[in-house]
Formats: structure tokens, sequence, C-alpha cells
């Protein structure tokens, strides 16, 4: 990171750190994507099992790896401000809360996720494929956390390139160990979709060790002497842990209201499970590109928050929402013109087909919903202000989204589609009031009446 003179280079000193997480996004959904479409192309029963088990699955790891994000505003303005030496400290700090998390995560998916889905009316062959899936994947939470807390290190340096380059590795490793593990080659037993969480948890292994090489030989991650062990610091991982908690709380509460409905889903087919699953996870990797602005904007806002020019911060704030407005034009775009060729990426028959399809029109809203309140939500993380927009985050997926949804389904023949259009009014409406809430902030700062962390 560096100060930038004039908004000519801030455009490109944002692009510089865009870009690369934008194409590391898209390989860290490519291991959901890659498990969800070799399951399906395997079988539809083990998809629907994978579907269901990451409907337990991905609220959990994403409320952990939210927490652990915490730690690039915390760089961020420590570079800002000029104290490099604390940078190392906290640092370690994070690695003991992943430490802690770690344990919290594999306790959570053995005693609670995998005897839930047994209470779900599947059948009892997608619930054996879940539990399986659950199983194995849990043997990947502890590389999974430690390499998030390093990708944070390394995007608050601004070493996006870097995180993108390691991301990209997850592609192949991933890939590899799915073919291997679901179809049994190489000797192996045939897994099916259980195989797809083994397989991803050794990518993510084999990934941690890469990032542990690169860590050691890296010029500028040797200058902050990360290696260097500090003892675990009470005021440290409070401070760390209560600002990242409402963050992870944040994105907890969105992403279990997806699952939600995903579980919800499961009194309809086995075909319609699937046919929903399959549309919501294309969903989700176009998500990539609003959530990599988000992500963005606490790289370069907390640094120049740190460094105290807050008409920087805003000036990064705007360029960021345009670009996500670009960035939705063009997937609605691609999405309108190809949703057929999209379907047949998870499945084939014409019933599917056409489920498939009819649940990807919705993702044109999902997309005009993301592309507004994603990128505040960066923003407000780069102010250190997470309290708020986990309050908002809770009350609009909770309270507007599920009911919404529920009462439509009760009320009218939506059927599955019901829940969609709950989720698109409580996405509106959690923008809305995110961008209130920024109003409120960007006004404290720019009359000089900024807090040390606002709650």
């Amino acid at each position: 990171m560096y100060q930038t003179k004039n908004l000519k280079e801030k455009i490109s000193l944002f692009l510089k750190l865009f870009f690369p997480i934008l194409i590391y996004q898209f390989a860290n959904f490519s291991a959901t994507f890659i498990d969800t479409m070799m399951t399906g192309k395997y079988h539809t029963v083990d998809l629907a099992g994978v579907s269901m088990a990451g409907s337990l699955w991905n609220p959990f790891f994403t409320l952990l790896t939210g927490i652990v994000s915490a730690l690039v505003p915390i760089i961020g303005q420590h570079l800002g401000q000029g104290s490099h030496q604390k940078i190392k400290d906290d640092f370690h700090q994070f690695i003991y809360i992943a430490l802690f998390l770690s344990v919290v995560l594999w306790l959570l998916v053995h005693f609670g996720a995998i005897p839930a889905l047994e209470h779900f009316n599947l059948e009892p062959s997608v619930v054996t494929i879940g539990q399986g899936y659950l199983s194995w994947i849990s043997v990947g939470i502890l590389p999974l956390l430690l390499f998030s807390v390093c990708r944070s290190f390394f995007d608050a340096l601004g070493l996006t390139k870097l995180s993108m380059y390691l991301m990209l590795l997850l592609l192949p490793f991933n890939s590899f160990f799915n073919y291997i593990l679901i179809y049994g080659k190489l000797g192996l037993p045939k897994m099916g979709g259980a195989g797809a969480g083994l397989g991803t948890a050794l990518a993510y292994w084999l990934l941690l060790l890469v990032v542990v090489a690169v860590m050691v030989v890296h010029p500028t991650i040797k200058s902050f002497k990360v290696w260097q062990w500090t003892a675990p610091n009470k005021k440290l991982l409070k401070q760390g842990f209560l600002l990242g908690l409402p963050i992870g709380l944040q994105i907890f509460a969105e992403v279990a209201i997806f699952a939600t409905v995903g579980l919800f889903m499961a009194k309809f087919s086995t075909e319609i499970i699937s046919a929903h699953q399959s549309a919501m996870n294309f969903t989700t990797l176009l998500y990539a590109f609003p959530l990599s602005i988000s992500i963005t904007m606490p790289i370069a806002i907390s640094f120049e928050i740190g460094a105290g020019d807050y008409k920087a911060a805003r000036d990064f704030a705007k360029i960021g929402r345009l670009t996500a407005i670009v960035f939705a034009l063009v997937t609605l775009t691609f999405l309108y013109f190809f949703r057929t060729q999209v379907a047949y990426l998870y499945g084939s028959g014409d019933s599917f087909i056409r489920l498939t399809t009819e649940f990807l029109i919705y993702a044109f809203f999902f997309q005009f919903a993301d592309a507004f309140a994603a990128p505040i939500q960066g923003i407000l993380r780069g102010y250190k202000d997470t309290t708020y927009p986990f309050a908002i985050g809770v009350s609009a997926y909770w309270a507007i989204a599920l009911p919404v949804g529920w009462l439509l389904d009760l009320t009218t023949t939506l059927g599955p589609k019901a829940y969609w259009i709950g989720l698109i009014v409580g996405l509106f409406a959690c923008g809305v009031l995110l961008r209130l809430r920024l109003g409120i902030i960007e006004k404290r700062y720019k009359d000089g009446d900024p807090l040390e962390r606002v709650v």
C-alpha cells in the first residue's frame, strides 16, 4: 500500500488491488463450485447430499473466516500510521484466534451439523452422503482458517497478487483430489459425494504447505519478522476478536439465511433441491464480483484512515461502488444470454434444465442487490465500523427476507420461488440501511470527529 496523490492514481491502485482479489475469489468459490458440479455429474442423489451438507457447512466456516478477516483493517491502519512494528504482533494473535476457532468449528460440525441432517425428512441416501461429506471436509478446517489469516495478512500489505497466485493453486489441487476420490481412480474406492469433502480438505492442506514455504522466502513478508514469534496478548486478542466477531456474525447471518432457505427446500422433490442448489451455486459464483470489491475496500480505506486522509477514503468508496455497478451490468448480460448453457453445467434432463433456468432468472435481481450492498459493507469495515452493520444484516435477513419468503410460500402457488423473492427483498433492504449508516460515518469523519473505533 502507498499514498496516492490524485484520482487517476487512486483508480490505478484500486484496480491493482481489485483484479487479483477477483481472480482469487473465483478460485475460492470454485472449491464449492467444483464439489457441486462434479458430484452432480456423478449422480443427482450425491448432488442433493452435498448440497444439503453445504447448507450447514457454509454458514459456520464463513462465520469463522469472517472473524479472522478483521486483520485487514487492523494492519491497514498500522501501515497508514507507519506503525510497522505492531503488524507482526497482531498477525500472531490472529493465528492464535484461528487455532481456537478451528476447534470450535470441528465441534459444531460433528456435534451439530452432522446429526442435524437426520431431522430434515431427507431420503436416507441423501443423509448418508451429506454426513460423509461433512465428516471428511472437517479434516480441512485447520488449514482453511490458517490460510485465511495468512491471506488477510497478504491483502492488508497490498500483496493481493500473491493471494491470487496461491488461490489459483486450489483449482488443480481440488479438481485432482475430487476426481480420484469421487470416481475411485488410482486404485481408490468410489466415494461419491463424500469424496468431494475429503478432496477439498486435502487441497487446503496442500495449499497451506505452499503458503508456509512462500512466507519463508518472500522478501516483503520477511521484513516484518513474522517468524520471531509473539506470545499471546490478552489485550490484542480481545481487540481482534471483538472487531472480527461482528464481521463474522454479519456474514453468518447472510449465509445462514441462504442455508436456511436450502433447508426449507427439503420438503420439495430431490430434483427441485438439485435445481435450486445448482442455480444458487452459480449465483454464489457471480457474487465473487461484488465480494471482491467489498474485500478491496477495507484495504484501501483503512490505510487512508490510518494516514488521516479522510477525503481519499471517500474517493476510494466512490470508485468501488461505481466498479460494482459496472461489473453487475456485465454479469447480468452474460446470465441473460447463457442461463440455459449454465444449467447444463450441473446436470441434464429436460425437467432439471427447465427448473434450473427458471431459478437463474432470479439471479438477475441478486446481482443488482449485491452490487449495491456488498461494497458498502467493505467500506464500513475499513472504518472499523462492524457492530451496526451486523445488526442491520441480521434485521434485513431474518426479520424481512425469511418471513417474506415463508409468507409467499404459504399464501401463493410460487412454491420454492417464493424464497428467492424473499431473499431479494431482504438484500435490497440491507443495502438501503447500510447506505444510511455509511452517510453517518462519512459525515463524522468529514466534520473532524472520528472515533478510534466506531461501534
